[in-house]
């Protein structure tokens, strides 16, 4: 759950109670994407740099990772984590498609990195050289459904099931053999996704459940039941 840049220009003190409203659901289990998008512009930056440094202290009072939407604006991205803090859960950088020169720095600081399509487009060599050099244990695969869809079948619309070529591409500029070696490499990309966002709901999330009284229903209904609670002006 979070704001994109694209819609900082709503960000508000409701819309944030808003989003904590729905930072209680224990099935939520990071803020995003949130970030800088200085490509379309469709919110002002102000506004953008102000959504993206209130979200973050969201996230990291929530004990929650961050996923990443980031455009034409590293730098400035890059300046406000670390005036802010990376979050001790965890940052993500959603659908990388740069190079290196631009990478290491994340992963310096300890970000994880999504590849996706673009990862297989064939004038990508960029991405894909970033990609060999990831350490294994920052490393996830992404769709960014329904787009980005990675060759042969760039165009169509794209779904869960593509990620095969944008794995199997992996494998290739990684420089696995076939067989144990990728095996090994597919299941170790399994346990980051779920290191980093299959997880237990954070003390904050099971602080707010218990003063809503609901931390003893399901996820499904503790959502409903905090939302409405929320709503009703608690």
């Amino acid at each position: 759950m979070g704001c994109h840049p694209h819609n900082a220009k709503h960000y508000d003190d409701a819309l944030e109670l808003k989003l904590r409203e729905l930072l209680v659901d224990p099935r939520v289990s990071a803020v995003g994407e949130i970030g800088l998008d200085y490509h379309y512009d469709f919110s002002p930056r102000e506004d953008q740099r102000t959504a993206f440094r209130r979200q973050i202290r969201v996230a990291k009072e929530a004990g929650l990772p961050l996923v990443l939407h980031v455009r034409e604006a590293h730098d400035d991205a890059f300046a406000i984590l670390q005036d802010e803090g990376f979050p001790e859960a965890g940052t993500l950088l959603h659908c990388f498609n740069l190079d290196w020169a631009e990478l290491e720095r994340w992963v310096d600081v300890g970000c994880y990195v999504a590849f996706g399509g673009p990862l297989t487009f064939k004038k990508a060599d960029e991405v894909r050289d970033a990609a060999a050099r990831v350490p294994q244990d920052r490393l996830l695969t992404e769709t960014d459904a329904p787009y980005m869809t990675p060759e042969p079948l760039r165009g169509a619309v794209c779904g869960p099931e593509h990620v095969v070529f944008t794995v199997e591409k992996l494998c290739e500029v990684r420089g696995l053999s076939r067989g144990e070696e990728r095996e090994a490499f597919l299941n170790a990309l399994m346990a980051n996704a779920r290191g980093l966002l299959d997880r237990e709901p954070t003390p904050w999330q099971r602080e707010q459940a218990r003063q809503l009284g609901v931390e003893e229903l399901s996820p499904a209904e503790r959502a409903r039941a905090a939302v409405a609670q929320w709503r009703a002006g608690r």
